[in-house]
């Protein structure tokens, strides 16, 4: 279990997608090249590994000025991307190249445009009808647009812009969290595998029972990021209490792996699927019976054969 974390969280650093990380291992469970149990533990290294992107915004997005090194990265990700032929290994480099000054040139707009925003829209105003209504603007955000780390990095604009305090931002990235949920459960619909049920389950399980512990002792882990760890820059302490309360979700939840996949077996169970239409509804001595039923089910079959 503990290795399926650091997969997770790896590979999403790495892919700077916990949505990816997560369809991806949808496909794994319903192949069965992954069993449910280390799937798991996948789900709680991918929330861990989000955080990430949001170290590389506080710590590169809001120091340095941002066009200086994002047009380079995307030029020399481009073009090297263009020229480049055979190798499929460069080529991916080259295009992790240009998806990272994308990433940053992205978050340049999004700072640029936030004191526009502010200009048009009083968000200060929301303040006042506590934290939970920003809980719920990240969460509803997050579920329209696919991305925890479009709203982490936006509710980082704010903050740095001075526009909301921050208990407001970490609710944010809590409702961020939530509603990247949405995105596995969305995945997990139809008539797939019972399995990608169980994993969405899990993923959903794991976000709202981390939200439930870090919502109420927001307050005390503001008190401890900024009075004992000393962080002064808001960003890196609004980073650091995302990364904190999933540091805490996944410890609670890891002594627990097994048990939560045994119970989510026995609560989700896969259903019976029988192709036969005419002679599983037959008794095996109903000899009359089954020659016609035969002569039904292989028609049957052969309508199945050609659709």
């Amino acid at each position: 279990p503990i290795f399926a974390v650091f997969t997770g969280a790896f590979s999403t650093a790495v892919l700077q997608s916990s949505s990816v990380v997560t369809l991806m291992l949808l496909a794994f469970v319903g192949a069965g090249i992954i069993s449910f149990q280390n799937a798991i533990g996948v789900v709680l290294g991918a929330n861990l590994g989000t955080t990430f992107t949001a170290w590389l915004v506080a710590v590169f997005g809001f120091s340095f000025k941002i066009d200086a090194f994002s047009l380079p990265l995307i030029a020399v990700g481009s073009l090297g991307r263009a020229f480049t032929t055979g190798s499929e290994k460069l080529i991916s480099s080259f295009q992790l190249i240009a998806g990272f000054g994308f990433l940053f040139f992205g978050l340049d707009f999004m700072k640029s445009s936030i004191d526009e925003v502010a200009s048009q829209l009083d968000i200060s105003q929301f303040v006042d009808y506590g934290n939970f209504v920003f809980l719920l603007v990240g969460l509803i955000f997050t579920a329209i647009v696919q991305s925890s780390s479009a709203t982490i990095v936006i509710a980082l604009s704010m903050l740095n812009a001075g526009l909301i305090p921050f208990a407001a931002a970490g609710s944010l990235v809590i409702g961020a969290n939530l509603g990247t949920t949405v995105t596995i459960i969305i995945g997990s619909l139809g008539k797939g595998l019972v399995a990608k049920k169980r994993v969405a389950f899990a993923h959903l399980s794991f976000n709202i029972i981390t939200a439930a512990v870090a919502f109420p002792i927001l307050s005390l882990v503001v008190w401890f990021i900024q009075d004992i760890l000393e962080v002064e820059n808001p960003l890196y302490a609004l980073t650091a209490f995302h990364t904190i309360f999933n540091v805490i979700g996944v410890l609670i939840f890891l002594p627990f792996i097994k048990p939560f996949a045994r119970m989510l077996e026995r609560l989700v169970k896969e259903k019976a699927v029988t192709i036969a239409e005419y002679i599983s509804k037959l008794l095996p001595n109903d000899v009359e019976a089954s020659i016609t039923a035969l002569e039904k089910e292989i028609e049957h079959m052969i309508e199945i054969v050609i659709q």
